[in-house]
């Protein structure tokens, strides 16, 4: 989810939790000053906080329980496996997530010391956050409206100690009971987590190759799963080409949907430009077309919104020329697929092209008119980075067998039996636009066909 919409969902449940205030307000009027004849007088900065916290409460349901659709109910106990997914694939959005778990509940902290004398007491406060955040992790569980995960009770209740050691550092000042060990100590959490969120950050900035998502983030238990396979797997070291493909911005993603759209005869509408993490989506001043662009590689997906007719029975050679119109180059020969009613499929497996290799799939619609209606284009162009030492097959293989491969757990508890059935040298893009070589293991599990991969890179 973007900051944009997390501040659109703040907003929608903010406004939620005030009417439930307005509400409460109206209540007190009503009942206790009107029908109970109560005398009591409000204190409004106690009301004051009280309101901010009812809205608070409100905005951390709808967010964790109340935009989310059913269909989840996992359970998740790995610890840290969050971390490390977020590690691996390096994504903006995973870490994202994870950041605002920890300042979700720091108002948590914060508040309760203000709103109850008892939670001057740290453990009473933390107690609280930890109770909080396992009744919502319960809920999600039981809702099928999230997954109930180890990870984010941790994150939670280390957001309630932090906003726990913030309020009370401003409390001792207040009160003149400032004592500096003790607020040293509260704030131990918080400069841990500064620290330690610097470190995973910079050594990720130092790293010569970026990370690969197909890595798991926790072994898989083989104690109960058979493996078998006819393949003789052998102990002959190899090496293996890096390649390196381009990563762009935002100024080269506006240049490459200028230039296309340009060949349509538009422009684009830069007041409905879409921006995500790593993408960027165009819409044309004429509204009948939008363009996606993924930084990584520049891969583009090209929309027309209206209805066409398409032209069948094109050769690749037609297809080419029409393509080339978009400044889409491609090389004399390739995988070609005739998927009918005008839709076309080009396949490239590294293929030398001029001074790069090219690889990946290109879907395009071609209209009876022999115009380019729509393409969705994941050829990627690498250069030749580096030569790096790689795992034999056999050592692939014995990965396999300690564990060490990412499957989804749900199924992974249910796993009886893996077959591997062939095994090849393949490639997979990194999060710093490395081409980096990995085992593709051809397999069954329990029958049914998929597949495992393996970085085949040694670790140094």
């Amino acid at each position: 989810m973007r900051i944009y919409d997390l501040i659109q969902l703040a907003r929608q449940y903010m406004l939620l939790g005030v009417i439930v205030v307005i509400l409460l307000l109206t209540g007190y009027f009503l009942l206790y000053k009107k029908l109970m004849k109560g005398t009591d007088k409000l204190n409004k900065f106690k009301f004051g906080l009280w309101s901010i916290f009812v809205i608070y409460i409100v905005v951390v349901l709808g967010a964790t329980i109340g935009h989310r659709s059913s269909g989840y109910g996992n359970v998740n106990l790995h610890l840290f496996s969050s971390y490390k997914n977020a590690y691996n694939s390096f994504s903006i959005r995973e870490w994202r997530n994870i950041i605002l778990n920890i300042l979700m509940f720091v108002p948590l902290g914060f508040m309760m010391p203000l709103l109850f004398k008892k939670c001057k007491k740290w453990y009473i406060t933390y107690l609280i956050g930890f109770g909080a955040t396992l009744f919502i992790e319960i809920l999600q569980l039981i809702s099928k409206r999230g997954i109930f995960e180890l990870d984010d009770i941790i994150n939670n209740t280390l957001g309630c100690i932090i906003g726990y050691g913030i309020v009370i550092f401003f409390i001792s000042i207040y009160e003149k009971r400032y004592k500096v060990l003790t607020n040293i100590i509260y704030q131990i959490p918080l400069i841990i987590t500064v620290i330690s969120f610097s470190i995973i950050f910079i050594t990720y900035s130092k790293k010569e190759l970026g990370n690969l998502s197909i890595i798991n983030s926790y072994n898989i238990d083989m104690s109960t799963i058979d493996v078998s396979s006819n393949i003789d797997f052998n102990d002959k070291s190899n090496k293996a080409y890096v390649y390196k493909a381009s990563v762009g911005d935002k100024e080269e993603a506006t240049k490459i949907a200028s230039e296309i759209f340009s060949k349509i005869n538009t422009k684009i509408d830069e007041s409905q430009n879409d921006e995500y993490d790593d993408t960027i989506v165009f819409k044309s001043q004429d509204g009948n077309y939008s363009l996606w662009v993924n930084y990584t590689g520049n891969t583009t997906w090209f929309i027309y919104h209206k209805e066409f007719k398409g032209k069948e029975n094109l050769s690749y050679k037609d297809v080419q020329a029409l393509l080339s119109k978009f400044d889409i180059d491609l090389p004399k020969e390739a995988s070609f697929e005739d998927n009918g009613e005008g839709r076309y499929s080009i396949y490239l497996d590294m293929v030398k092209f001029k001074d790069v290799y090219l690889d990946g799939k290109l879907n395009c619609e071609i209209g009876e008119d022999n115009k380019v209606y729509g393409f969705s284009n994941n050829i990627i162009s690498y250069k030749p980075y580096k030569e790096y030492e790689i795992l034999t097959s056999k050592e692939a293989y014995n990965k396999i067998l300690n564990g060490e491969f990412k499957i989804y757990d749900e199924f992974a508890k249910n796993l009886d039996k893996i077959e591997i059935i062939d095994f090849k040298l393949s490639y997979s893009l990194d999060t710093k636009g490395f081409y980096q070589p990995i085992y593709n293991f051809d397999v069954k599990l329990d029958g049914e066909k998929s597949q495992i991969h393996i970085p085949a890179i040694k670790d140094k």
